[in-house]
């Protein structure tokens, strides 16, 4: 071996052993993320509990630390129409689209990790979810299902959580979409439609024809009592009329009798002042019962002549 070899030996060493250092301490350490939570495993072996998330130190080449993130993740399920759909009520089969969401429940990580993998959980969760989805539509026909649909949703995901309390992981969120049926199905809704738009055609044709006889009900209803309002108005106008006439006779009736009254009276005034002027002018013979006036209203002395 050359004396330059040895040299060089002599330099790189120190440096290859530095390098060796840091990546072996940059294996030691393991960050947790905050969406994170981890469990030490030595030799293949889970030691220890759950980490939380942090940086966490673990023996290089002997042990890990295995990270599991807690986010809710994603299982879509579909049923089919056919032999895999649900059966309603009414014995029509449905098919639909489900998705689950789920996460690892922190409390039972270490079982996840020591008693079960994905697709074990996924499994697990697609069985619960047929049965709970046939057991719930099984309750409705084929018709109340959209109609139904949140509370179809509830207790669907009520149920999958019941289900799956003894498994290490919780549903956070279930979703039950795009309603399915066979084409024969189909068929008969279309008709269903046509026939059910054509009796509340009828119905709105029959109400409007209430609707106008109503009016018109209403209308000559209006007309007779207006002509009955005109009739008595002119009955009371004529009363009132009739009245104000006979109030006018009786007016001048009583107006004429007043003035025959004190045209008799000035008679009877003339008269006495005739037999007043006679009185004066009897001298104790006979005088005559005719005593001439004149134009002025003057007596006529007669007993000149």
């Amino acid at each position: 071996m050359s004396k330059d070899f040895k040299s060089l030996k002599r330099i790189l060493m120190p440096i290859v052993l530095v390098f060796a250092f840091i990546i072996v301490m940059g294996n030691a350490f393991t960050v947790v993320e905050p969406s994170e939570r981890a469990v030490l495993v030595t030799l293949g072996q889970v030691s220890g509990g759950i980490l939380e998330p942090g940086m966490h130190f673990h023996t290089p080449f002997i042990s890990q630390i295995k990270k599991y993130s807690v986010v809710p993740r994603e299982l879509n399920v579909t049923f089919s129409v056919g032999q895999d759909g649900a059966l309603t009520k009414d014995a029509q089969t449905v098919g639909t689209q489900v998705a689950v969401f789920f996460r690892y429940d922190e409390s039972k990580i270490l079982d996840a990790i020591t008693k079960y993998n994905n697709s074990m959980l996924e499994n697990a969760i697609t069985r619960s979810l047929v049965a709970c989805v046939k057991e719930a539509v099984g309750k409705y026909s084929i018709y109340e299902l959209v109609e139904n649909q949140d509370h179809i949703t509830q207790t669907v995901a009520s149920s999958l959580k019941d289900k799956l309390k003894d498994y290490p992981i919780e549903v956070t969120q279930l979703t039950i979409s795009n309603w399915d049926w066979s084409d024969d199905f189909d068929k008969q809704i279309k008709e269903t439609m046509n026939r059910t738009q054509q009796v509340r055609q009828a119905e709105q044709d029959l109400k409007l024809a209430q609707t106008n006889a109503q009016k018109q009900v209403a209308e000559a209803e209006a007309a007779k009592k207006a002509a009955e309002q005109t009739a008595e108005a002119d009955l009371i106008k004529a009363q009132k009329a009739a009245e104000a006439k006979q109030v006018e006779a009786d007016a001048l009736a009583y107006y004429n009798a007043k003035v025959a009254q004190n045209y008799n009276v000035e008679i009877k005034l003339k008269e006495l002042e005739i037999e007043l002027e006679r009185a004066k002018k009897w001298d104790g013979r006979e005088v005559p019962n005719y005593i001439p006036i004149t134009a002025a209203g003057t007596m006529v002395d007669v007993g000149k002549n």
